[in-house]
């Protein structure tokens, strides 16, 4: 019962918040060229075609599951193979919901980037959040955030594909010749602004969580372009992540939390992240990645994941190191995660979200062949309450 007034307390503040940038019925639409009347169709307003009622029948069905405790207590994380399609525009059937396009790169010269694109809607009205992150050895350098109604919000439920005020934000499409998947990536925000490409070398998987639906689309990726901070160009080229979140409703607050990251070695790509179903209880995953190859799944019981060297930031206390052990008889991973840096945010004004600059220390033996970890990564821990 403490959960279900927990999420139903949040549900509440999210309508609260939305009101003030919400599309009202007498909104003007903007002109819109031939290109973006194909578009239109796929605008998230026009595409939730379900009825409050239908809404609300929905919302009582998954308060019901969660009395069952169905969400949690029955976890196991099963990736599976992904398509183009994944990572195009969802939405929700539900009375609320989140979606959110996420990217982040280590490039040269210390500088890494953090770019996301985050849906809000509660019946149809909401604003969509984009967030542009620069570092600099490990500190942050610019941060920008622009918000847009929905209605200045074009997403293709068939591609990737997103516009913000008319200008193309975000292309994914599968090279003819290499069939490598690409991304381009486009965002100007006041002073600060990002021209990148994100060349996938990994295969990319889909999974469903306690918190939402799960594809992590580009696991490894190349990275190449430029970034501008006031009047100075920076070339940069590195080594980049990039996953989708969708069907994200009131219900990912019934967990306490999460805490996610990847690591890379020369051949191989972890991405790992434990579920807080309460504060002291997790569910972790592990999957692993070759580059150029396929994937696999670590079980639950397999993985051994430690968060310690708690100290007060933020009013809180959150973990400043972090342990991972996994061993399945076919691959044997140890892994030592330091925190070098937070960045703290309040997501809608009562989240807190952490994204960590991390060195990762240690090593991943697969089939015989061991290989060594040590490099500096972006991690998150988000705290519900």
């Amino acid at each position: 019962m403490k959960k279900i007034i927990v999420s139903l307390t949040i549900f509440l503040f999210f309508s609260a918040s939305a009101v003030v940038p919400s599309i009202s019925k007498e909104a003007h639409s903007p002109n819109i060229s031939s290109l973006e009347k194909q578009f239109d169709v796929l605008h998230p307003i026009s595409r939730i075609k379900n009825t409050v009622n239908d809404k609300f029948q929905n919302y009582k069905g998954k308060i019901y599951n969660l009395w069952l405790g169905n969400v949690v207590d029955g976890f196991v994380f099963s990736p599976k193979d992904i398509e183009l399609e994944d990572d195009a525009f969802h939405g929700s059937d539900t009375l609320h919901f989140t979606e959110w396009w996420y990217f982040d790169a280590l490039l040269n010269d210390g500088y890494s980037i953090q770019i996301s694109i985050q849906v809000f809607s509660i019946i149809n009205q909401g604003f969509v959040c984009a967030n542009l992150n620069v570092y600099q050895n490990d500190e942050l350098t610019a941060s920008e955030k622009k918000l847009c109604n929905l209605l200045d919000f074009y997403a293709s439920t068939d591609v990737p594909f997103i516009k913000l005020d008319r200008k193309q934000v975000m292309k994914g499409y599968i090279d003819n010749i290499t069939g490598d998947w690409i991304y381009d990536l486009s965002l100007e925000i006041d002073e600060v602004s990002a021209e990148l490409r994100f060349v996938g070398c990994t295969k990319g998987w889909k999974g469903i969580t306690p918190i939402s639906e799960w594809g992590v689309i580009l696991p490894r990726t190349e990275v190449n372009g430029h970034i501008k901070i006031k009047n100075k160009e920076i070339n940069v080229n590195g080594i980049g992540y990039h996953d989708h979140n969708w069907g994200v409703t009131i219900f990912a607050g019934m967990n306490f939390g999460w805490i996610w990251g990847k690591v890379n070695s020369n051949d191989y790509t972890v991405t790992w992240s434990t579920i807080l179903t309460t504060r002291f209880w997790n569910k972790p995953l592990l999957v692993i990645n070759k580059k150029n190859d396929d994937y696999m799944n670590i079980e639950p019981d397999e993985i051994h994941f430690v968060a310690e060297d708690f100290r007060m930031k933020n009013g809180m206390f959150i973990p400043n190191s972090f342990i991972i052990n996994a061993n399945n008889g076919y691959v044997s991973l140890h892994i030592n995660i330091e925190v070098l840096e937070t960045h703290h945010v309040r997501v809608i004004g009562m989240i807190n979200y952490w994204r960590y600059h991390v060195r990762c220390m240690g090593s991943i033996t697969v089939d015989s062949k061991t290989e060594t970890i040590d490099e500096i990564q972006i991690a998150e821990f988000i705290r519900f309450r």
